[in-house]
């Protein structure tokens, strides 16, 4: 049976405290969901092919992990919000020359440097949680809440993008309207947000930073709950690059295709609060392991449905069916990730190797997935399969479970 824990909520201070990384996270993902209805537009504009255009995603999410480490150590010794404005102005610059780009290659080099920014987001907002919140089940509510708002840009993200790509017919001014949306947002934390972080008198040199991150190399069940994050993320992350010329191919509208984006965050927002809400009085590890569970059923099941027939019916409810489980899933995986570190100043070290883990092997399975043509939903649902059967492979390493069932 599921063990019911003690409820805790997140006091006012901490709701306040925590919005800031809440606005942090939602700027950073704007920079990939905003464009996303525009990939195949982008294709005919510089005269290339889906060949050269999907790994666009994945220069983003190399970009995104690489730069983890940086940001991690470095908020630990100069603090979050300093650490923060750095990555801003990085972002910026990415998006700049993106605005600018004439070529695949050049746009390719700006969404590298975009996600370098970026890494900042992903990094210094799970870091502000950890600060802010120093019990494990705050810490699970925070995170929670943190996946909802992270909603909000593949939500309301790709709407927005399509309608300008739809209506000016120009994916440049998408660029230009996620440039205003990310100096908005530094503006706010240049004037408003109060450091979360005490910064050490003494900063934590280089090789003392590479023996913090080994140490954390080594510890199992982190590493073990960062690979499930990945995981869990690359369902959501391989619909959102994959999705728009699935689409595409079935003469879906730019509008179109943002509105089933909207279905699919939608129905993750609700995994989310229904986590928030109700399954997190109840122990992580199992309501994670039936998650697993979701994720083989579903896409084994659809993939069967897709390989003989087609309905649009049943594209919402597989998409709806997976958003919901990833809703849930994602934020008990960061969670079970961080809780070990609520204590201490490898807060920041912790959240770069959670971020390097979670982008880094994304962009990895992404690359291994252009070699399948995923031109249809059941291409898609293989890999989906595939990726069901990791994580449950990796949930039957975490002993403690299957030690509770004898």
């Amino acid at each position: 049976m599921l063990k019911v824990l003690e409820y805790n909520t997140l006091t006012l201070i901490q709701k306040h405290l925590v919005a800031f990384a809440y606005l942090i996270l939602v700027t950073g993902l704007l920079a990939m969901d905003f464009i996303n209805p525009s990939l195949p537009y982008i294709m005919q504009s510089l005269h290339t092919d889906e060949t050269s255009t999907k790994p666009l995603i994945v220069f983003y999410m190399f970009g995104l992990s690489i730069s983890q480490f940086f940001y991690g150590t470095f908020s630990d010794n100069y603090g979050r919000k300093t650490t923060m404005l750095i990555s801003y102005g990085i972002s910026i610059a990415g998006i700049l020359l993106s605005v600018m780009s004439g070529s695949i290659a050049m746009l390719s080099i700006a969404r590298f440097i975009t996600g370098a920014g970026n890494g900042g987001a992903t990094v210094i907002s799970r870091a502000i949680i950890s600060d802010v919140c120093v019990d494990s089940r705050s810490l699970k509510q925070a995170f929670s809440y943190f996946s909802i708002f992270g909603m909000m840009s593949p939500t309301f993200g790709p709407i927005i993008g399509g309608f300008i790509q739809q209506y000016t017919s120009s994916w440049r001014l998408c660029f230009v309207m996620l440039l205003c949306v990310t100096l908005a947002s530094a503006i706010v934390i240049k004037k408003f947000m109060i450091e979360t972080h005490i910064i050490p008198t003494v900063k934590t040199s280089l090789l003392d930073q590479g023996k913090i991150y080994l140490s954390l190399l080594k510890l199992k069940r982190f590493m073990l709950y960062n690979f499930a994050s990945a995981a869990v993320y690359i369902f959501s992350i391989a619909y959102y690059a994959y999705m728009p010329f699935i689409l595409f191919k079935l003469n879906f509208s730019p509008v179109q295709n943002g509105e089933i984006y909207s279905v699919y965050a939608i129905a993750l927002v609700l995994g989310a609060l229904s986590l928030a809400k109700f399954l997190n009085k109840f122990d992580s590890r199992w309501v994670f392991a039936l998650c697993c569970v979701s994720f083989m059923l579903t896409s084994l099941s659809f993939f069967v449905y897709f390989y003989f027939s087609y309905s649009f019916a049943a594209l919402i409810l597989v998409s709806i069916l997976i958003a919901f489980t990833c809703g849930i899933s994602a934020p008990l995986t960061l969670s079970l990730c961080m809780h070990e570190f609520t204590e201490g100043s490898s807060k920041g070290a912790a959240s770069s190797v959670q971020g390097f883990m979670k982008m880094f092997f994304t962009g990895v399975a992404l690359l291994l997935f252009n070699v399948i043509p995923l031109h249809t939903m059941a291409n898609l649902l293989v890999c989906y399969v595939v990726l069901s059967v990791a994580v449950i492979s990796l949930l039957i390493l975490d002993r403690p479970i299957f030690n509770r069932l004898s």
